[in-house]
């Protein structure tokens, strides 16, 4: 993966998100299709956690 630093866009919204989680415990809200920040709150579904959870790589062997 190459880097790519953020453009002025993608910092505000990370900056806005962080902000916000520090400030009052929203939680920093990522588009699952871009994986870019957004300033606002996840949606709670269950097919989210369903997806949030099969992204965790589980790499365990005896």
């Amino acid at each position: 993966m190459d880097f790519r630093p953020l453009n002025d866009e993608e910092r505000k919204n990370l900056y806005e998100a962080i902000r916000n989680n520090s400030e009052s415990g929203t939680p920093i809200g990522i588009n699952p299709k871009d994986t870019s920040f957004t300033n606002k709150a996840p949606a709670d579904t269950e097919q989210g956690v369903i997806d949030a959870i099969r992204s965790v790589p589980c790499h365990y062997g005896r």
